[in-house]
């Protein structure tokens, strides 16, 4: 991955899997990375790791969006893996 030092990525779904692994990418890049996911205890573990700033976030909730994003502020990449996998 390119050096993208100081560049503020939203990660969703970022506790597990692709999303995941993409936060630690992005981090290991130098990126600032907001690490959100539904599941907060999932996501402690990123709390310890330099670049990560782990937060709750419900992506179905556009209030809650609305409200991250502007605590946030400037974002130069939203990295979406948040999705709905049917059971069958």
């Amino acid at each position: 991955m390119a050096d993208i030092t100081g560049k503020v990525v939203v990660v969703t779904a970022a506790a597990q899997g692709i999303g995941l692994a993409s936060a630690l990418a992005f981090a290991k890049a130098g990126a600032i990375v907001h690490a959100t996911d539904i599941n907060e205890a999932a996501l402690a573990d990123l709390a310890k790791t330099p670049g990560i700033s782990p937060r709750k976030l419900d992506v179905l909730n556009d209030e809650a969006v609305k409200a991250a994003f502007a605590e946030i502020g400037r974002v130069d990449a939203l990295f979406n893996c948040a999705g709905f996998v049917h059971a069958g």
